[in-house]
């Protein structure tokens, strides 16, 4: 009977040690960072995650301060990252929306508020000081 007992609780054990471990994706890096004062144009925006997102029911959204979408994308494979081309961005409060399938098959969502400073009023201050040297 200890015998069947030990057998059991072992094979129980080795189990447990196989299956794979399922957790909830979250958001580990952004760029732009959250709350991040933006001083230069951006690239793109991206997501890094602790996890691969789904491809199909993942998405990102830029929205402005209004609410309005700027800008959006879904991914083409599952991926830790998501990145989205950055659209010219006038001074002012951005949100980056995200929505992502992890492997648990939870949904996770989020959001990373930036803000865009007058990057015209910098550059233009960069043209003045060239132009007088």
């Amino acid at each position: 009977m200890k015998l069947l007992l030990k057998c059991a609780l072992f094979a129980l054990g080795l189990a447990a040690a196989h299956a794979p471990a399922q957790a909830h994706v979250f958001l580990v890096d952004s760029v732009p960072a959250k709350k991040q004062e933006v001083m230069h144009p951006l690239a793109h925006i991206k997501l890094t995650f602790s996890g691969k997102a789904d491809a199909l029911f993942s998405t990102v959204k830029l929205v402005d301060a209004r609410g309005a979408i700027v800008a959006e994308t879904t991914q083409e494979a599952a991926s830790r990252q998501m990145t989205m081309p950055a659209p010219a961005l006038q001074p002012g409060t951005y949100r980056v929306c995200y929505r992502v399938l992890s492997a648990d098959g939870d949904i996770v969502e989020g959001k990373v508020d930036f803000e865009v400073k007058g990057l015209n009023q910098t550059a233009n201050a960069l043209d003045r000081q060239n132009a007088e040297s």
